[in-house]
């Protein structure tokens, strides 16, 4: 038994090199009988016992039951035992069975042990510092006494006996010191290979590499985002077609194991693959990943186009001379009809001084919101028509929530070009994130039912462009209740209701929780969790109270509890502690700093809505001072194009798409863009007769 052991060892030493190790469906009870029949009985005596024999051993019998079906897989998907080994004319018999039999049998299982179990069984002592770790008894010492001696009468009285046994040393990679069960840990492993199975059985390679193509080409909002995927699984799935049937369930478990994207099919982009799989229409599909990623902007992805496509759009193009037009720059102020403008101020960045005080320098020019708290609130009718007219200077308070609303106009770099637009002239603008127009977690809150006009709200939101995953989510509030997704639908005692609560959601996530009329005394510790572990992108929450929002961005892998930020209300008054770092403290974005006023150089409505035209939502545009974009924007919008383009939209969507004009040091017109739809606010400072600053609602 020694020789056999030092042999087994080898074998599976040579199985841990592969870095995995599986079981079989076959039992060990069922390897264990096996073992004891395939023994020829001159290899096998009675020992002591009639009914028994010299192989049929306790130890030797627990250890086999627990670790006989384990195996490896090697470089060409077939089963390795530890059974495969060239032993002595005593076990040569047996081993072969058993090997045999094992390599018939289906790998239903990753292989692991656990430092809870290994501690409680009847092996060597052992502790989580261990590098090795041992598996079975490896001997026993046997003193028989004079009752056994004349019991078996194969022994003396008082005659010592040392049985060895099967065993076997483990590194300790392959031991879990998390204290998860096995069970646990082997059913993550068993349900990654099911679904990657799924992945290679129910999408096909051409749909793959169509996607792919789509992508690259623009067809799919935020596809960028999941390329890496695809190019992960493609050539999986090039491998997985030349695998022989038989071998496939094996390969399967190999790629599968501790694979990153082994549930796939699960994620947002497999769930689009799979329905193209299906025969779900093309333009369709894309149409419903669009949705999913972004019901608010899910227009702005280009379509899918052929060659035929292609070519038909530029002979449109070229024969209806419409080229020019789509030779596109970035617009500046002497582009703009003075009549089309409603406030200008060009100077050198500087404000008029109205006061003596002026001159009096400041440690920093940064503002908390809330120092506006009281501040008169106008709408943008009344401002634009009875305020702004008599204003010599404008300045806009830049938040850290108008990173959306940055826009920038685009015109052709021919002045004299054929219009393209619904609209008769050829300007056009491209709001942050290459939108047409602003998305918000508040706007997508009340599109799914939730409360956003509330004392206190919070709200949270994934699966989005910025924070991809099918994941579930929970919104969490601790304190004097704990309000969860349990309790979906109850106002508690404290004052707070959730509203809104989504599991694993294919399109954006959001859950929402508000105190809509008053909120008790107290701390409230706002939380999120990752309910069942899934990966994921992470997500975004927005606290809103005393018309002040704070915004929170995890954009990593989280799992278990993340805590946001604590609110504690005292006689009615609500501060926050920010345990995440909230943007709503000081950063810099289109090259100028969020949390100060910047001088407006130009306001204006959008093109659309110029001279007669009253086409579309009217947005208002206040473009500042050193306010230039930072990353590659599109110079048009195809949901904008005439009627005889709009025929050709697709191909328009990839020119749009390809042709980004790419930051400069130029002049711009680059500012905050308001959608009259959207209800939205920005501070102003304004000077004219007089020096004050207004609140102006959209």
């Amino acid at each position: 038994m020694k020789e056999l052991t030092k042999k087994l060892q080898e074998q599976f030493n040579k199985m841990i090199n592969s870095g995995k190790l599986f079981r079989v469906k076959l039992s060990g009870s069922e390897i264990w009988d096996l073992y004891l029949k395939s023994f020829s009985k001159e290899n096998d005596p009675i020992f002591r016992d009639p009914n028994s024999s010299v192989h049929n051993c306790n130890h030797c019998n627990n250890f086999i039951r627990r670790y006989g079906n384990i195996v490896s897989i090697n470089e060409d998907y077939e089963i390795e035992t530890i059974f495969d080994i060239e032993s002595d004319d005593e076990y040569k018999d047996s081993m072969g069975a058993v090997s045999r039999t094992i390599k018939n049998s289906e790998v239903s299982e990753v292989f692991f042990e656990t430092f809870n179990s290994l501690n409680k069984l009847p092996y060597e002592s052992c502790s989580k510092n261990n590098s090795v770790f041992q598996l079975g008894v490896v001997k026993n010492v046997k003193r028989y006494t004079k009752e056994e001696a004349e019991k078996f009468g194969v022994v003396k009285p008082n005659e010592i006996r040392t049985f060895h046994h099967f065993n076997l040393s483990l590194p300790t990679e392959f031991v879990d010191k998390t204290g998860k069960s096995i069970e646990a840990i082997m059913g993550e492993y068993r349900s990654d290979k099911e679904v990657f199975m799924r992945t290679m059985e129910e999408i096909s390679l051409d749909t793959l590499k169509l996607v792919r193509d789509l992508i690259i080409q623009g067809s799919l909002l935020n596809g960028d985002a999941h390329l890496h995927k695809i190019e992960a699984i493609i050539p999986l799935m090039e491998e997985y077609k030349n695998i022989p049937l038989e071998k496939r369930n094996n390969w399967c478990w190999v790629k599968s194991y501790k694979f990153q994207f082994a549930k796939f099919r699960n994620e947002l982009i497999g769930v689009l693959c799979k329905e193209l799989s299906e025969g779900e229409e093309l333009n369709k599909a894309c149409l419903n990943w669009n949705k999913r990623v972004d019901p608010a902007n899910y227009m702005k992805a280009v379509a899918p186009i052929t060659e035929a496509q292609k070519k038909m759009a530029q002979k449109f193009v070229e024969e209806n001379g419409y080229e020019e037009s789509f030779d596109r720059r970035f617009a500046v102020l002497d582009d703009i009809k003075v009549s089309e403008i409603l406030h200008s101020n060009i100077g050198d960045g500087t404000i008029k001084k109205v006061s003596i005080f002026d001159n009096v320098k400041t440690s920093s020019s940064r503002h908390k919101r809330n120092e506006f708290k009281s501040v008169e609130e106008v709408s943008i009718e009344k401002f634009m028509k009875d305020i702004l007219p008599g204003c010599t200077s404008v300045e806009a308070f830049l938040e850290n929530k108008h990173e959306g609303n940055l826009v920038t106009l685009t015109t052709a770099n021919n002045s004299d070009s054929k219009p393209i637009f619904k609209w008769d002239n050829n300007y056009s603008w491209t709001y942050k994130g290459n939108l047409a127009g602003k998305s918000m977690i508040k706007e997508n809150v009340s599109k799914v039912g939730g409360n956003t006009e509330a004392l206190v709200r919070v709200s949270l939101q994934w699966n989005d462009k910025d924070t991809p995953g099918i994941v579930d989510f929970d919104l969490h509030s601790f304190g004097e209740n704990h309000i969860y997704y349990q309790n979906k639908g109850k106002t508690h005692s404290c004052g707070g209701h959730l509203d809104v609560d989504m599991i694993n959601p294919p399109f954006i996530g959001i859950e929402n929780i508000t105190w809509k009329n008053w909120i008790n005394d107290g701390n409230y510790v706002i939380k999120v969790k990752n309910y069942n572990n899934s990966s994921n992108r992470g997500f975004k929450v927005e606290i809103e109270f005393d018309n002040e929002v704070f915004n929170y961005h995890v954009n990593r892998d989280v799992r278990g509890f993340t805590d946001i930020a604590k609110l504690t209300v005292k006689n009615g008054q609500i501060s926050i502690e920010h345990i995440l770092q909230s943007s709503s403290s000081e950063k810099e974005i289109y090259g100028i700093k969020t949390q100060q006023f910047h001088k407006v150089k130009v306001a204006c409505l959008s093109p659309n809505h110029w001279g007669n035209n009253k086409t579309g939502n009217k947005h208002y545009f206040f473009f500042l001072d050193k306010c230039k974009v930072d990353t590659p924007i599109r110079s048009f919008h195809t949901e904008n194009l005439l009627p005889e383009l709009a025929k050709h939209r697709k191909v328009l969507d990839v020119l749009g798409n390809t042709c980004m004009l790419e930051p400069n040091n130029n002049e711009q017109l680059s500012g905050l863009g308001f959608n009259a739809t959207i209800r939205d606010e920005v501070i102003l400072r304004l000077q004219g007769s007089h020096k004050r600053v207004i609140r102006v609602k959209f």
